[in-house]
């Protein structure tokens, strides 16, 4: 009896480490990362209980700003846990960004070709986002719908 109630016990925990393990590992990582020069990505979360989690993408460089909300294309749990990739609403390029699980440090934005981002750029994580921010990534986060906006940075005109 002690051996049945044993395995049965060793079985339950391993089952609720697993279960705890994956959905903690679902989320794209809030932060801003840095791709060189004056490349940086903003990663941000709003969670409410109506509509539950949305994510927001600023990425900015020498060449302007584009804000768009992010859409869970491969979830993590498709994936064996290993990575999940999410795609920008609102961009026809078909551009992604791909996190690892064991690399939560660090994202690819790029192309999602079939299930990966590929032609991409690793950004690597410099903060958080308790930081301000922009009115535009304010209005992502708040909206219900898809959301995308360029904005010019001026130069060459």
């Amino acid at each position: 009896m002690k051996k049945v109630f044993y395995g049965i016990t060793a079985i339950a925990i391993s089952f609720s480490s697993n279960f705890i393990a994956v959905n903690s590992a679902q989320a794209l990582e809030e932060g801003i990362y840095w791709g060189g020069g004056s490349r940086y990505i903003t990663i941000s979360r709003r969670v409410t209980k109506e509509f539950g989690a949305r994510y927001c993408y600023a990425g900015s460089s020498s060449n302007g700003a584009m804000i768009a909300s992010l859409n869970p294309k491969i979830p993590r749990y498709q994936t064996g846990i290993d990575y999940e990739v999410y795609t920008l609403d609102g961009v026809e390029n078909n551009l992604a960004i791909q996190q690892y699980a064991f690399k939560r440090d660090q994202i690819t934005f790029g192309k999602l070709v079939g299930r990966f981002v590929r032609e991409g750029l690793v950004y690597k994580r410099e903060g958080d986002t308790r930081v301000k921010r922009s009115p535009e990534l304010q209005e992502c986060l708040n909206s219900t719908q898809p959301y995308f906006k360029q904005i010019s940075s001026g130069r060459g005109r």
